[in-house]
């Protein structure tokens, strides 16, 4: 009986390799062409890949050249050959960007409170109060005008209490003068991928501020109702859903 040669695990990383760059000439409509680091540049502007996954997988090319251009054993197996966590990783990069998870899909739904600016500043206390929620779209007209944070109350009872040891305030208009400029929200559509809502909630505008939370829509508009609301404790379970 004849020993069978083992596999060679640059079978597989090739594999998955030839399956996203053509799976990436495919979404892009790129031209023959665009180079593979092109095409990867563009996924991370287009938040189908992270960052993180774009360093791997322009790693990746150079062992993919590295195989395909170094030496061969006399039956053809080259002798380059990636090691097994290698593997598993373009695999799973691979299988991220056919399959990628969407924000609702990871993080699921839940009950979305708004109010309006001349409602009671003591309505929203109670629902945290009882609540983890820590960040309230305010709604007028049918438009979303505002975002009412924790952070935004907290500076608003410093500031209140010192006057006179009393709150005085009591609508939530009232309580919003005392808003930051990251006390804000970034709109998206209640299909947005995962990656693309941890792109809006991690990286800063020119002033350096970031978003305190990311508000599903159905199109992403603020002048429709919220389906879900995405803040800083729900980055971790999306980053953990990416692979980063």
């Amino acid at each position: 009986m004849s020993e069978q040669t083992p596999a060679n695990r640059a079978i597989p990383f090739l594999a998955a390799f030839n399956d996203i760059e053509n799976y990436l000439r495919e979404l892009l409509d790129a031209k023959r062409s665009d180079n593979f680091r092109w095409m990867v540049d563009l996924a991370v502007r287009k938040h189908l890949l992270s960052d993180e996954h774009a360093v791997e997988l322009k790693e990746f090319a150079e062992l993919r050249n590295a195989i395909t251009h170094g030496l061969y054993t006399e039956d053809m197996r080259p002798i380059a050959e990636p090691l097994p966590e290698t593997v598993a990783a373009i695999e799973r990069i691979r299988d991220l960007l056919r399959h990628p998870p969407t924000a609702l899909g990871v993080l699921g739904q839940h009950e979305v409170h708004t109010f309006s600016p001349a409602d009671d500043i003591r309505d929203a206390l109670r629902i945290i109060r009882r609540t983890k929620i820590s960040q309230f779209p305010i709604y007028e007209g049918g438009r979303c005008v505002g975002l009412l944070t924790t952070n935004t109350i907290a500076r608003w009872v410093a500031a209140d209490l010192d006057d006179n040891d009393h709150l005085d305030a009591r609508s939530i208009a009232e309580v919003l003068d005392w808003a930051e400029e990251n006390d804000r929200a970034v709109f998206l559509p209640k299909d947005a991928l995962a990656q693309e809502v941890l792109d809006a909630l991690t990286t800063p505008r020119k002033d350096g501020s970031l978003p305190r939370a990311g508000i599903l829509t159905e199109h992403g508009h603020k002048d429709q109702r919220p389906i879900r609301v995405i803040g800083g404790s729900d980055i971790a379970q999306l980053l953990d859903a990416v692979g980063n």
